[in-house]
């Protein structure tokens, strides 16, 4: 009987444990555009788009791009493949305070491979925890894209 608890607490510790790894290069990536500032004169959204790569399986950088607006975003992300968005997104309160919080969005379309979407379920909270955002979301349509400003500027 104990033999049989040990194999299914073991399936549980693996299961727990995410699928791919962060090596340093992106954790510096991710550390150095974390505690970068955001001037309250910008007028750009610093994005950086993370992706896994399938065959090393690590959670790299794809992409570093500066957004006008959300808008922008839907054509930068990948039709068919799930990945992680991190937004440095500053703007102006009612009450006149600037703020930029650091938005993490789980991009997972409806089109992708059900093993990809696992994949990067399976690393969501790696992802979370290793980038620290102050607000976390998950889009599955390009339709919920422009939807995000007002989530973010609640």
């Amino acid at each position: 009987m104990p033999e049989v608890l040990l194999t299914t607490q073991a399936r549980k510790t693996k299961m727990s444990q995410a699928i791919c790894s962060i090596p340093a290069e992106t954790k510096q990536q991710l550390r150095k555009f974390r505690l970068t500032p955001i001037k309250q004169s910008s007028r750009t959204i610093k994005t950086q788009i993370y992706k896994i790569n399938k065959n090393e399986q690590t959670l790299q950088l794809e992409e570093s791009l500066e957004l006008e607006d959300l808008e922008e975003l839907v054509e930068e992300l990948p039709d068919n493949t799930p990945c992680f968005v991190l937004m440095n997104y500053g703007y102006t309160k009612p009450d006149g305070r600037y703020v930029s919080p650091l938005v993490g969005v789980y991009w997972r379309p409806n089109t992708a491979q059900g093993q990809i979407k696992m994949m990067y379920a399976a690393s969501v909270e790696l992802f979370k925890k290793e980038v620290g955002c102050n607000l976390w979301l998950e889009c599955s349509d390009e339709e919920d894209i422009p939807d995000l400003k007002r989530e973010i500027e609640k």
